[in-house]
């Protein structure tokens, strides 16, 4: 019975996570990198120390403000820009 011959990639994978990255950034590091960017900033979100500290800080920023009173012809007085 032949033996089925493995890709170099599939080597790599089977033995675990670093020697597939190793391999793949060898041969394709542009792809690797473009993934990198793109998992960490979901996994940073959900793992960041600081998330609730964060939350609490935009809650002391108000984020209401006063509307301006437009200027309307006998109720209000004239416009002071002028």
């Amino acid at each position: 019975m032949a033996t089925r011959v493995l890709s170099p990639a599939k080597q790599a994978w089977k033995k675990g996570w670093v020697p597939f990255l190793k391999y793949a950034w060898d041969n394709e590091p542009v792809l690797v990198a473009s993934s990198v960017l793109g998992f960490a900033p979901p996994i940073l979100y959900l793992f960041w120390p600081w998330k609730n500290w964060a939350e609490e800080t935009n809650k002391l920023m108000p984020t209401k403000y006063p509307t301006p009173i437009r200027y309307v012809e006998g109720k209000t007085g004239p416009p002071t820009s002028i």
